[in-house]
């Protein structure tokens, strides 16, 4: 199995084959080197196709696919975890805001 198809079963969802390969780039992943385990680039590579998949557009209408708000809770749970395991930058800006206040005075 390559890592294009390890992305892509594990992902579960339809992202084109360009989002795929372009997430295993991004983290200096072949596409066509063979899956031997998960490994920090593979498991950063899949937050990633999660947060691709949560902020692209669905349409039922058009083919597509839908996600509950339940669903997308979910995912980006799965990948903000994934983002603080291996301390990644974006871990901090995944999730929900939390704003500090303080009192000049």
């Amino acid at each position: 199995m390559t890592n294009l198809e390890a992305i892509k079963a594990k992902v579960g969802w339809n992202l084109s084959t360009n989002s795929f390969t372009l997430a295993l780039t991004d983290r200096g992943l072949t596409t066509t080197d063979t899956y031997t385990a998960t490994s920090e680039a593979f498991e950063l590579t899949y937050a990633d196709c999660l947060i691709m998949l949560l902020s692209s557009p669905q349409s039922e209408s058009e083919g597509g696919y839908s996600i509950s708000s339940g669903d997308r809770s979910n995912l980006q749970k799965i990948a903000d975890a994934i983002y603080r395991k291996y301390d990644d930058a974006r871990a901090n800006n995944t999730g929900t805001s939390k704003a500090k206040f303080v009192q000049r005075w």
